[in-house]
């Protein structure tokens, strides 16, 4: 069955995450990515190197979105469970594919090295599910359904992981026709975020603060600096998602005043 993917996860594995010894900017640069695409990401979620907590993370996000992306977890060593986790939750056996076998002796091949044993493990994928190229890493990435989602499965070196993502899984992904999703950001200064949503609040039109209306407004602040969003998701043209944005855009100026 072919399903449109109006919604996905991104799934970052690994220890060094979960620790705080390592910055996760793999899921930033996906999630933009595939909003830029139209499909939007309602989780990101971040899974240490447990077998039983990185299957159970893909079959509860397999009930929930359309697309799954994955990075980490691919890699030679006996922490690296991602294939045996997505084998899990697919309920599929773990086979050996001779042909990536022989692309990954092939790589240590052409620098002079010859392949330690424990690489053999990259050659495996659970049954139904199929390879993904590396061209830089030993680590082929894996393509798989499991319930109702599709499940892309990255390596985590950022070098390896976005020519893959830009290779397989952005031609890969079946937006709807009339899907698209725009936003805007506007930066202001002096204003607290409570201060500011009251505010925009108190538009004339109406309530910009309220969460049921398109374009969608949040605010953030950080540093000193309040960020407002604005994401339309509606129906139509390029052209007019922008003149949606513009509108709101607009709207929230009039509310904030100077401190935009």
């Amino acid at each position: 069955m072919t399903i449109q993917h109006r919604t996905a996860a991104v799934l970052s594995i690994g220890d060094e995450l979960t620790l705080g010894q390592a910055l996760d900017t793999n899921t930033q640069w996906i999630a933009e990515a595939l909003t830029s695409a139209g499909v939007v990401v309602v989780e990101h979620a971040t899974i240490d190197d447990d077998l039983d907590r990185i299957a159970g993370a893909f079959e509860r996000l397999a009930r929930r979105v359309d697309l799954i992306v994955a990075t980490g977890g691919l890699g030679p060593t006996a922490d690296d469970l991602t294939r045996h986790a997505l084998a899990r939750a697919m309920q599929a056996d773990l086979v050996e594919d001779t042909e990536v076998l022989a692309v990954i002796r092939e790589w240590f091949g052409g620098r002079g090295r010859t392949m330690p044993d424990g690489n053999r493990v990259q050659a495996l994928r659970p049954t139904g599910a199929r390879f993904l190229e590396n061209p830089n890493g030993t680590a082929p990435g894996l393509a798989a359904r499991v319930d109702r989602a599709d499940v892309f499965c990255l390596p985590g070196p950022p070098r390896e992981m976005k020519p893959m993502f830009l290779a397989d899984v952005a031609p890969a992904s079946r937006v709807p026709a009339d899907r698209l999703v725009r936003t805007r950001v506007l930066k202001s200064f002096g204003l607290g975020e409570s201060a500011a949503a009251e505010l925009m609040r108190q538009d004339p039109v109406g309530d910009l603060m309220r969460r049921d209306r398109s374009p969608l407004v949040g605010v953030t602040a950080s540093l000193g600096v309040l960020t407002v969003r604005l994401r339309d998701e509606q129906a139509g043209t390029p052209e007019e998602a922008e003149a949606r944005l513009d509108a709101t855009a607009a709207r929230v100026r009039a509310c904030l005043g100077r401190y935009i």
